[in-house]
């Protein structure tokens, strides 16, 4: 008996033992195990040594032609005979630009790189293009790729360092007169009786030992690059030749290294069709450990327009906006936004606006003609920027730059404010893939349906799609929160209810028997403690709401009234999750390039700090994310849903920089892109928010679209450019209409740009939202919002009727304040933004209104 109570009593002991040997094994150790050291090919330096005829390539539709002396180059459209240049063309005389600026205009390329004073930007004008260092050569598959040598890079002249006196003597006896004197000027005679007279005596024998033996004309060491090459030339006359070098160079005991920073980076052009192609391979890319690259920026000055030139600038800030050429809106910042927005992978410790783009596309209307700018490869890495002419230069300009290796500060110790910046382990194995593609057309419409083309091309997913008949309606059901109650004089963790499924399938009895079609429920917070979900190791229907059998009947009611029903999950943040719920933070956590684990507190939209008094939640390692969304997936199809709503695939995008397991961006995306396709062989239909483009071809679904974006100063108008792509072959809405701050305002959006309408709605009174970090749903409470959102869906999908399938051909915002949307069948839509009544082409709009005027006799 006592010998079994000594058992019970060591059990607990041996299962904290097991597990703690367990979290060393599979956690400890290959976390701390020793790094292996990487391995990074020394950047190779080459100059160019062939001639100045121009490098071309050509097809029916393009021809380019690239200037090896400069590297610089123009496409000319055949067609039209409409030429873009690379650079300016007189960028080195602009007025406006000072001596750095005038060489970023003639700069092909740019690079950033980490010291530890800070970064440091590099174009290739002046660190490559000027001395030469680089190479220029056609390739087997008929592109052009020039390869950059970018640093302070000393050439190479085939011209004697040092050389004795008699070897001198015979090759200046080869020589004109005039080139004699010329050469002597450039030597100084070091002889060996003469030495002690020297200030630099010690300096010159270190270089040239055999000068203690005999006498040697040595090249002053403050002669010029162009005084070298003219050098060159007196030696050639005289015949002297790369053997004679070779013979001389062993005089020399020791040379000048190009030891400061040096960057190989490449440029590969081609044409495919009536597309223009550039190409940058990260595995082209070399640094030297010392000098960590951190971007490279990509023709940062092709197209760009002058003051004389009209047009603009298209940027897909929102879904889409313009920059007028030379607006003069100098006193505001230049335009710069991330693809896919944040990493959260990527520390910050505040957060005053988030810029994100949620498709990857930029473009240029100049004097008649213009060209859209798709990014293929890589994109996840890019950001957009966008400026124009009277800050640094007189152009207006636009490119992309692209992350290579991310970094983050790590503090060294508490007891100093020493930071140190720990790198990424290693370049990406991606290829940077910039498309041009020329409209014979200055029409942002034009440019718009261009792109428009293009994503069916690119995806048989999308070109297969088409839009519902009727404009879409998407209605959320927040089902419960987490809120901490008194209990028994005690506060205690509790699960809230606000909208129970018996509650949710009352709501879509109401609202389809009120005449709304096309109605599509997204449910969120309805397993795992609500809407901040726990981790998906386990899904858990919540009881409050009804538990398994009530999300039954609702599954069954919506498919009787043929509602998609659509519940939502969170794969990639990990809130109130612990080892009880299957998530250890040190194992399963992402992790910053500093290999501390990424973890974060809701942000204060006043102070834009950290709320660190609330409950902190972590990033999860993609691995862990993907296999939490398949949990959900196979929930969902368990219960018979056919609907599954991703909070976060195909909006957010963040990486994992643990540097034993490195999972980019690009990979990510890629995961989530099998994700999609996983839930819809599951038989799942799939919505999402914000809508990548990555994502867009397997969603039924696109809500909560930024159809506005950030409102920067130096932007001159928005326009509809990403829904002109897209309509016609997606659904999708914009943001809740009834949680905007200006909910008139958010609906005339969604009609000006074709989208569909978009609702937030939870069943109990929002008084309960008091004392919980859900303020963002007090507008949501559905008995105050159903009779008038009844009212503005019925007369929306009336007067809307029969567009939601038709392409939008034509946009303009006039003077009047007033916007005018035209679809393929001639029918115009007209917003009225103004506070006043207005009349366009004959039509009366009301104030903050919208008119629609059917097209052929309608």
């Amino acid at each position: 008996m006592k010998k079994k109570k000594f058992i019970w009593r060591l059990l607990p002991w041996l299962i904290v033992l097991a597990l703690l040997a367990a979290l060393v094994v599979f956690v400890g150790i290959p976390l701390f195990a020793p790094e292996v050291p990487r391995d990074i090919p020394a950047p190779q330096v080459s100059f160019y040594d062939g001639d100045e005829k121009p490098v071309t390539m050509e097809n029916d539709a393009l021809l380019f032609e690239l200037d090896p002396t400069t590297t610089q180059f123009k496409v000319t459209e055949k067609a039209s005979g409409r030429e873009w240049l690379s650079n300016p063309a007189d960028a080195a005389s602009d007025p406006l630009a000072l001596a750095a600026n005038k060489e970023m205009l003639q700069a092909t390329l740019s690079v950033t790189y980490s010291t530890a004073a800070g970064t440091v930007d590099m174009n290739n004008f002046k660190y490559s293009i000027e001395n030469g260092s680089y190479a220029v050569a056609p390739q087997e598959d008929g592109s052009i790729r020039v390869d950059y040598a970018i640093g302070k890079i000393e050439k190479n002249y085939i011209i004697p360092t040092a050389i004795t006196k008699e070897r001198f003597d015979t090759f200046k006896a080869e020589m004109k007169k005039s080139t004699q004197k010329k050469l002597s000027s450039n030597y100084t005679l070091y002889e060996p009786e003469k030495l002690d007279s020297k200030k630099n005596k010690d300096e010159i024998i270190a270089m040239y030992p055999e000068v203690v033996n005999q006498a040697l004309y040595i090249l002053k060491s403050d002669t010029s690059e162009n005084n070298k090459a003219k050098i060159e030339g007196y030696w050639a006359e005289a015949g002297y030749t790369m053997e004679d070098y070779e013979i001389d160079q062993q005089l020399v005991a020791g040379s000048k290294d190009n030891s400061g920073a040096v960057f190989n980076v490449s440029l590969v052009y081609r044409l495919e069709g009536n597309d223009f192609v550039v190409e940058v391979p990260y595995d082209s890319i070399r640094y030297k450990e010392d000098y960590p690259i951190t971007y490279v920026t990509v023709l940062p000055m092709f197209g760009a327009a002058g003051t004389e030139d009209e047009g603009f600038m298209f940027i897909p800030e929102g879904g889409g906006a313009l920059i007028e050429f030379n607006n003069g809106k100098l006193n505001q910042n230049s335009y710069y936004a991330n693809m896919y927005g944040w990493d959260w992978a990527t520390r910050r410790n505040e957060m005053v606006s988030e810029t994100r783009c949620s498709f990857p596309v930029f473009g240029m209307a100049k004097n008649g003609g213009s060209f859209i700018c798709l990014m293929e490869g890589a994109t996840s890495y890019g950001g957009v920027m966008a400026d124009i002419s009277g800050r640094y230069n007189s152009y207006n300009w636009m490119c992309a730059k692209y992350n290579v290796l991310h970094s983050d500060q790590y503090n060294v110790s508490a007891k100093t404010a020493q930071l140190v910046y720990m790198f990424e382990q290693d370049m990406p194995e991606d290829t940077i893939i910039q498309r041009y593609r020329f409209l014979d057309s200055d029409s942002y419409v034009d440019m718009a349906n261009a792109y428009g083309e293009y994503l069916r091309t690119a995806s048989p997913e999308l070109a297969a799609s088409v839009s519902s008949e009727q404009m879409p309606v998407s209605m959320e059901m927040v089902g419960a929160i987490d809120k901490t109650v008194v209990k028994l004089g005690l506060p205690v963790d509790s699960v809230v209810a606000t909208t129970t499924f018996d509650q949710a399938q009352q709501m879509i009895n109401e609202m389809t028997d009120s005449g709304i079609q096309n109605l599509n429920v997204r449910f969120s917070g309805w397993a795992n403690r609500g809407v901040n979900q726990r981790v998906l190791t386990n899904v858990k229907v919540i009881k409050q709401l009804g538990g398994e059998a009530a999300m039954k009947n609702l599954i069954s009611a919506a498919n009787e009234k043929n509602v998609p029903l659509f519940f939502d999950g969170v794969s990639c943040f990990a809130y109130d999750s612990g080892i009880f719920q299957g998530f250890i933070s040190f194992s399963d956590a992402a992790r910053y390039t500093t290999r501390e684990q990424v973890s974060s507190y809701p942000f204060d939209i006043i102070t834009y700090q950290e709320m660190d008094w609330t409950d902190l939640f972590y990033l999860v390692k993609p691995a862990n994310a993907k296999e939490y969304s398949t949990n959900l997936i196979n929930k969902l199809s368990a219960l018979d849903a056919q609907g599954v709503a991703f909070r976060d695939i195909g909006y957010m995008l963040s990486a994992d920089y643990n540097p034993k397991d490195t999972v980019t961006r690009e990979q990510v995306k890629a995961m989530n892109v099998e994700t999609m396709k996983e839930a819809i062989a599951a038989g799942q239909n799939v919505l999402i928010r914000m809508g990548n483009d990555y994502a867009v071809p397997y969603a039924s679904l696109i809500t909560d679209m930024d159809l506005l974006g950030i409102n920067y100063a130096i932007i001159d108008e928005f326009v509809p450019f990403y829904q002109i792509a897209l309509h016609g072959l997606k659904d999708y809405t914009g943001e809740p209409i009834n949680l905007a701050s200006d909910s008139v305002e958010e609906f005339l959006k969604c009609v000006e740009y074709g989208a569909g309408l978009n609702y937030t709605f939870m069943a109990t009174d929002t008084k309960i939202l008091q004392d919980t970090l859900h303020s963002g749903f007090y507008a949501s409470y559905y008995d105050d919002w159903k009779d008038s959102a009844v009212a503005t869906i019925t007369r929306y999908q009336t007067e809307m009727e029969g567009l939601n399938q038709q392409a939008i051909v034509d946009h303009e915002m006039r003077d009047s304040g007033v916007a005018v949307t035209t679809y393929e069948d001639g029918t115009k839509v007209y917003v009225n933004y103004s506070e006043r009544m207005r009349r366009v082409d004959g039509v009366t709009i009301q104030p903050r209104d919208y008119t629609v005027e059917r097209g052929n006799d309608k």
